[in-house]
């Protein structure tokens, strides 16, 4: 006569759902390495500039990104809502970062769209930044800029514009 034998077998699900936990906890590790080599900043900024062949004196607000490369290379990214005027600016910031304040210089390539013309144009960025950091996630910024337009054709060509800005980030 046969002995009746039972055999456990592990539910599929149960066995799935560990190595789904598994592999999220991976997923999580490596994203916190990767935030902790290269950080990331997304923040606010408020800015205005001085257009002088059209004579105009916008004041716009905006987001900003920027992915660090190492504490002196970032790639800084910025997109500004004027009224009926947008500007999207990418580049590079590079400088010295200290324990609370860091000074760079920034140059950005971009555009600067004119919605009451219905055109948009080629621009350039540079300048300077001064960067305080009231914490280590928390960022300050204050921007002095030559925004360069080229309008193109002989009325208006190739202008420089001062632009300030003041910006608000957190670092993740």
């Amino acid at each position: 006569m046969r002995k009746p034998s039972v055999k456990l077998w592990p539910l599929p699900v149960r066995r799935n759902s560990h190595k789904e936990a598994q592999n999220s906890q991976k997923f999580l590790c490596f994203l916190g390495l990767f935030v902790v080599i290269f950080p990331f900043e997304i923040g606010a900024v408020l800015t205005g500039t001085h257009l002088h062949k059209i004579d105009e004196t916008p004041t716009g607000v905006g987001a900003r990104f920027q992915y660090h490369f190492t504490r002196q290379i970032a790639l800084d990214a910025e997109f500004v809502d004027y009224r009926k005027k947008t500007s999207a600016l990418f580049g590079t910031k590079t400088g010295f970062r200290f324990d609370r304040f860091g000074v760079f210089g920034k140059g950005r390539l971009g555009f600067w769209h004119f919605s009451n013309f219905s055109k948009s144009y080629f621009a350039a960025d540079t300048g300077g930044v001064l960067e305080y950091y009231p914490s280590s996630r928390t960022v300050v910024r204050i921007d002095i800029g030559d925004t360069i337009i080229f309008y193109g054709g002989a009325q208006l060509g190739t202008v420089h514009n001062f632009q300030p800005g003041l910006g608000f980030s957190y670092r993740f």
